[in-house]
């Protein structure tokens, strides 16, 4: 079997290799010519009321460009579920796009030990759709992505990965009622995860939810199978042309395979009133709250946050948001045993609430075909299952390029500090953790449906106390991966 996926990944390398080769040795002239074409066929595309090229599932801010035929004013409420945008897809028709990703990577880290680099490689495969479907007062918008990493190393388990984002948003005379689910199982960390040759996963995209909906895997936790699922249902009530309510509840959950990690859940409501000031000015006013328990440890922390929030939004070009106030965090203290994942037990002592305080904001910007996004987040989280409570910062931020209709290049980073909180009785390490990560990925496309991809990925976590990943134990890691690959995603198919 070993022997068997070595052979396989070294066909994969040649096979990449001779691809790449032919894309760069492939004649200019035959590129003019090409240019020519496509611009009458862009002409006469112009003419036709058919969807955009780029699906509007993978990235908000890719979308605009040459499709601006299909951009239409995000609505999403400034106190929901999701972060606002600069533009949401249009609900005029149906279609699906297949799409399949083949990468070899050379990772100095592949166990992600802290006792130092030792190189392996990964071969990875993945296959994925993004569909979007209407029909009457529903608009449903749905991207899987799913497939294996495969390593040469025998010391080094293979990974799957499974993600899937859906929503489907029911539209009324006065009101919207939205269903919202976003579901990884991935062999790492989701923040920063960059095991199949640096390809974009979710979190970005028009299915995606803001961090005070998802389970905020923000600590370097080693290789080992883990589910992170978040469902959330979301009511909006029209009050005036201007003003609005929205109420949005769910429950997420982190669960870790074959590990001695902690599972938790937690029970997350939200609820707010949203002012248009101007035509692209909005304020907002809500309450959240949040119920985290864990399954072997009999505790749990409530926190509850009033916040004020302004958002802008210029159709196509901008979206903008802020969200802060305070939040306050009680710890209780079990008395009998766990009932499973993040459920806990019931609590007979709490401690003296503690006063922190959150924030929440992202920007886009989208100029011509450069697109950029920020966002940063600052409150109480689950502790990554490595910690029974955290105060969590993370940053992130990319720069894209699109190269083509399908594919694009870009840079992204991240920063996310955990900070342990006071819990009482928990036998986990109470420490600071520090987590960088940066990748930059090229994508050099030869058709129209087809690229040549290279990418490289960099992660590096410090602690303030020793951690153990498997049988190295330390106080830093650090890995880095060089990924190439083929890429291929299909033009939308209407349906």
């Amino acid at each position: 079997m070993r022997k068997s996926i070595t052979s396989n990944f070294s066909a994969v390398w040649l096979l990449l290799g001779l691809l790449g080769l032919w894309s760069v040795v492939s004649p200019a002239a035959k590129a003019q010519q090409s240019d020519g074409t496509d611009t009458q066929n862009q002409q006469n595309q112009s003419a036709e009321p058919i969807p955009a090229y780029h699906s509007p599932l993978s990235s908000d801010s890719a979308d605009q460009g040459d499709d601006s035929q299909t951009i239409a004013p995000d609505t999403r409420p400034l106190s929901g579920a999701q972060y606002i945008s600069m533009s949401e897809v249009s609900n005029q028709r149906s279609y699906w796009q297949p799409r399949v990703d083949v990468s070899g990577t050379g990772d100095s880290n592949p166990t992600e030990s802290a006792t130092g680099p030792s190189w392996g490689t990964w071969t990875s495969f993945l296959a994925g759709v993004d569909v979007h479907h209407t029909s009457g007062a529903s608009n449903l918008l749905l991207t899987y992505t799913g497939g294996g990493m495969y390593s040469n190393q025998s010391n080094v388990p293979s990974g799957t990965v499974q993600e899937l984002g859906f929503t489907d948003s029911l539209s009324f005379r006065r009101s919207t009622l939205s269903f919202l689910d976003q579901m990884s199982y991935l062999p790492q960390a989701s923040l920063g995860f960059g095991g199949v040759g640096g390809l974009p996963l979710l979190g970005t995209g028009s299915t995606s939810l803001g961090p005070g909906f998802t389970t905020g895997q923000s600590i370097l936790t080693g290789q080992g199978q883990n589910l992170a699922n978040s469902s959330v249902v979301q009511l909006d009530t029209f009050l005036t042309p201007r003003s609005s309510i929205t109420m949005a509840g769910g429950y997420s959950l982190l669960h870790f395979y074959g590990n001695n990690l902690v599972d938790s859940g937690d029970v997350i409501f939200q609820g707010g009133y949203n002012y248009q000031v101007t035509r692209h000015d909005t304020v907002a006013l809500f309450y959240a709250f949040s119920d985290f328990r864990y399954s072997s440890l009999s505790q749990s922390i409530y926190t509850h946050s009033i916040e004020g929030s302004y958002g802008r939004r210029v159709t196509g070009r901008l979206s903008f948001q802020v969200a802060a106030g305070p939040e306050i965090a009680t710890f209780s203290q079990g008395t009998g045993g766990s009932g499973g994942t993040g459920s806990g037990s019931g609590a007979s002592n709490s401690s003296t609430p503690r006063v922190y305080w959150t924030l929440n904001s992202g920007l886009n910007y989208q100029f011509q075909r450069i697109g950029t996004s920020l966002t940063y987040w600052h409150g109480v989280s689950a502790g990554s299952g490595v910690e029974a409570g955290s105060v969590s910062d993370t940053v992130t931020g990319s720069l894209t390029r699109k190269m083509s209709r399908t594919f694009s290049s870009g840079l992204s980073a991240g920063y996310a500090r955990n900070s342990a909180l006071p819990v009482s009785g928990s036998s986990l390490t109470a420490g600071n953790y520090d987590y960088w990560f940066a990748g930059a990925s090229f994508a050099r496309p030869f058709t129209e449906t087809m690229a040549l991809t290279l990418s490289y990925q960099m992660q590096y976590q410090a602690s303030s106390a020793t951690f153990c990943i498997g049988t190295s134990c330390g106080t830093s890691v650090v890995r880095q991966l060089i990924s190439i690959g083929l890429s291929w995603h299909q033009h939308p198919l209407l349906f």
